[in-house]
């Protein structure tokens, strides 16, 4: 059997842009009803790259944790320009006056940079040396398509994983994986940067991959998931928080509501896997997933250990992509004590998802994710537009 090494995470760092755009006002600019935005998808503002590059972020985020003595770094990302090099990667490097490193670009949607996050404590483990991980997205949508440009959003995070972690060490031999071929979301060379999406599948697709790697989680985990039933338990009773891949804040909240079904309820009828067989059934899922979300027990769960930490920060950063998840861990280690557990769920389009547990070793962990957020200057509707041009003609 192989030993097991203590590993995880010892730092995070995080760089905002300086600037955002208000989600209602971008609602109004297209004939969208704002309260659909704030108040059925729970987002408020879109952190927007308006003067900065991504590489620029990435190298402000990295700078915030030690990274001097490392020699690989992970770059995970999806808005890389060019098809042949990983670019922000390489100028992230050449900015800091890094040249002689191991760089190891990633690219799945929002997948990578968790998949990465588990890579390299693999790494760590076996080479007893620290890795960084780096994520840097900005997330773009097509004007005809209001409800997801108004989950927008951009971050750059580096994070420091190594033996004998000092913040979070996580279970990194019994995460549970799930990969699928699924076209719910791609980046065609002549749509670049904007995504191509399918409605039908954008919803089913991250439901049914987030159950799937949950259920993986379940096999390599079986003395676990044993003695809680013994107790009357479940993870979700174990887990003092969860935090998901947040594109906006109410996705969470159908995620958890189908993990909280799984585990406190009959099966749900039509299943995720006949929904994905057949997306035209999905609005006969979702009827079912609101009468879960309608329950106290349910409502009471999720406030405390989802919406509490997720509801944070994610909702006046937009979707980060790759980022997304890490900015909900940030939440999630400032509110936690030292023994709390984190359950991670990462997922990204196309389509792949990731169950991983953490312990959290460290309690008053604090980042400058707050004073980022209120020191940002808000974009007039004129330079959004602009930003927006600018982007897509490049």
């Amino acid at each position: 059997m192989e030993k097991e090494t203590s590993v995880g995470i010892s730092q995070i760092g995080i760089e905002l842009p300086a600037y955002y755009v208000d989600v209602e006002k971008v609602a109004r600019l297209r004939n969208m009803d704002p309260k659909k935005a704030t108040d059925g998808l729970m987002v408020k503002r879109a952190r927007i790259p308006f003067k900065e590059s991504l590489w620029q972020l990435a190298a402000g985020a990295i700078r915030k944790i030690d990274y001097r003595d490392v020699k690989t770094f992970f770059f995970a990302t999806e808005s890389n320009p060019d098809a042949s090099k990983p670019v922000i990667a390489l100028k992230t490097l050449k900015t800091l006056g890094l040249s002689n490193v191991v760089c190891i670009p990633t690219t799945f949607a929002c997948f990578g940079g968790v998949q990465s996050l588990l890579a390299a404590s693999k790494i760590a483990a076996s080479q007893g040396e620290p890795v960084i991980v780096v994520t840097a997205d900005r997330a773009i949508y097509r004007e005809t398509e209001p409800e997801a440009e108004v989950t927008q959003g951009c971050a750059a995070l580096a994070i420091r994983i190594e033996p004998n972690p000092r913040l979070l060490r996580l279970d990194y031999q019994r995460a549970g994986i799930y990969l699928d071929d699924i076209d719910d979301f791609t980046v065609p060379w002549d749509w670049y940067p904007v995504p191509k999406l399918d409605p039908k599948l954008i919803k089913p697709t991250y439901l049914y991959c987030v159950k799937s790697a949950l259920l993986d989680w379940e096999r390599k985990n079986k003395g676990l998931i044993e003695g809680l039933k013994k107790e009357g338990k479940t993870i979700l009773d174990k887990g003092d928080f969860f935090i998901f891949h947040c594109p906006f804040l109410k996705f969470t909240e159908w995620a958890f509501a189908a993990l909280y079904s799984h585990y406190k309820l009959e099966k749900i009828e039509p299943s995720l896997k006949e929904v994905m067989e057949n997306p035209e059934i999905y609005p006969q899922y979702k009827k079912k997933l609101y009468r879960v979300r309608s329950i106290p027990e349910f409502r009471e769960t999720y406030q405390k250990k989802v919406l509490s930490v997720l509801g944070k920060y994610n909702p006046e950063v937009g979707n980060a992509y790759d980022g997304s998840v890490f900015v909900g861990l940030i939440a999630a280690l400032e509110k936690a004590k030292e023994g709390d557990e984190i359950g991670i769920s990462g997922f990204g389009s196309g389509a792949g998802s990731l169950a991983m547990r953490g312990t959290v070793l460290k309690t008053g962990f604090q980042s400058d994710l707050r004073e980022q957020l209120d020191r940002g200057r808000e974009l007039t509707i004129e330079e959004y537009q602009r930003w927006r041009e600018r982007e897509i003609k490049k």
